[in-house]
Parts: structure tokens; sequence; C-alpha cells
């Protein structure tokens, strides 16, 4: 017999928000170059000709090297070290703490690009809390700075989530094994008895069963910015063993048909 799921990991990034108002490109190129050049000036370099295009070139790098390692070895980049690489070839030498605040300058952060929870996120949550099961957030986010964990406060997430596991802090991305072992042994949750909940067929979906997990898949949503998406079920590991069409759904689901009453 299976054993009652007890546990639910969520991934984040166009499973729970989503970014309905993002900002015009030209908006964001600007607000890009407006933070480098401060912080450039903050150590006695100018920001002209070539460095103009630092931002555009951390982009493409990190672009580069995230995709390398979600479809190779998911080691999780060194993105301060990546933003070092990008800046020596704008003839800047940078320490580690430099290299640190630049990839810190270089993300906007999600309030900036308009970042929202779909609506039924929190009273979602909610309920699965009051049934008393335990929740937790698995990301592969390349950034967890303070900045992240205070926007995470503001949406109302970190007092329904006991554990939130960033790829950039273990050093694996989903589906790597490894982030997946590492959010059990945060809540000492056993495979079998957790759920994970995720827009990606790879990374979640595929991450979740390797290990024993039951997937269910978040379709995502069309016509939106996406961080990144699949389409369709694929036979073989893929294959979720549940589909929702939103968060809200999860509540009509099998799977929490025993669910206690509210504490």
């Amino acid at each position: 017999m299976t054993p009652p799921i007890t546990t639910v990991f969520f991934d984040l990034g166009d499973t729970l928000w989503h970014f309905p108002n993002m900002p015009p490109r030209e908006f964001i190129r600007k607000e890009t170059v407006r933070r480098l050049r401060e912080l450039l000036a903050t150590w006695g370099h100018h920001f002209e000709g070539e460095r103009f295009y630092l931002g555009r070139d951390i982009r493409l790098a990190v672009e580069e090297e995230t995709s390398r390692a979600f479809h190779g070895d998911c080691v999780d980049p060194n993105y301060p070290e990546l933003c070092r690489r990008v800046a020596a070839r704008h003839d800047l030498s940078l320490t580690r703490e430099q290299s640190e605040e630049l990839w810190e300058a270089w993300n906007l952060g999600g309030a900036f690009l308009g970042r929202e929870l779909f609506p039924d996120v929190l009273p979602t949550l909610q309920w699965l809390k009051e049934r008393s099961y335990r929740l937790g957030a698995v990301t592969n986010r390349g950034y967890s700075g303070p900045r992240f964990h205070e926007e995470m406060r503001d949406l109302g997430l970190t007092d329904l989530f006991e554990s939130t596991v960033v790829s950039c802090e273990i050093g694996y991305m989903k589906p790597h094994p490894r982030i997946f072992q590492y959010a059990l042994k945060s809540l000492g949750a056993a495979a079998e008895e957790t759920a994970m909940v995720g827009d990606s067929l790879h990374a979640d979906v595929e991450g979740a069963k390797t290990l024993g997990m039951t997937a269910i898949w978040r379709r995502p949503v069309i016509g939106e910015p996406l961080e990144m998406t699949e389409d369709e079920p694929e036979p073989g590991p893929a294959e979720p063993d549940y589909t929702v069409e939103s968060i809200g759904d999860l509540k009509s689901l099998p799977l929490f048909a025993g669910a206690m009453t509210p504490r």
C-alpha cells in the first residue's frame, strides 16, 4: 500500500508566481545600465564605451551557462565568478567581493519585474497547511541574496514554507537528485510520502520521480513571459502522476482526498 502524502514541495517561477506586468525591454535595459554605472563609479571606474554592454554580456553568459548546466551535469554555475570573467573582457579586474556586488546589482529582482503570485496560491497553500501537510520550496535560482528572501516574505510565502531550497546555495540544479535529497532531509521527509509540484517536466517531474516522489505537473500558462517551461508530457520518466491547470486544482486531486480536517 502506498504511504499517504505528508509533505509537498513546490517550484516557484511559473508555478506559484508569474510576471503578468513585465516592464518593457528598454525599461529593463535602462535600469540595468543605471545600476551598473552607479556600481562602477563606487569602484572608481567609468561606464563608457564597450562597458555600456556589460549588462548584456552578463545576460548572454548567464543564459549560456544556465542552459549548459540544466541540460548537462546540473551543477549550478558560480554566477559571481561568471560575472568576474565577463567583467575581465571589459578591462575590469574584480575581487571576489566585487564580483558578488556585480551579480547583486545585475539582478533586478522580481518586484521590479512585476512578479505576482497566482491568485489561488496563498489560499491553496493555507488549505494544505491547515490540514497538516508540511510545505517547502525547491527552486532553480542563480540568486538567493537578502532581496530574494525579503520578496518571499513580502509575498506571504515565508510563513507557509518550512524549508526553501535554492539551487545556487546547494550547488546543484533540479533535476539533479542531490537538491531533492537535500530538500527531503531538511524536513525529515521520506520520498514516497512527498509530492513535488512544478511546471517543468524535466526539472520538477523527472527529478522528483527519479527519487520516488509523486510528481504533479502544473501546466504552464500560455501567453505570458515564462522563466522556463516545456510542453506536453512525454512517455518515460518525465510523465507526471497528476496534471493540474492551476495550483487551486490541487484541492480536488484524489491524492489529497483523505486530508485531515483543518486544525
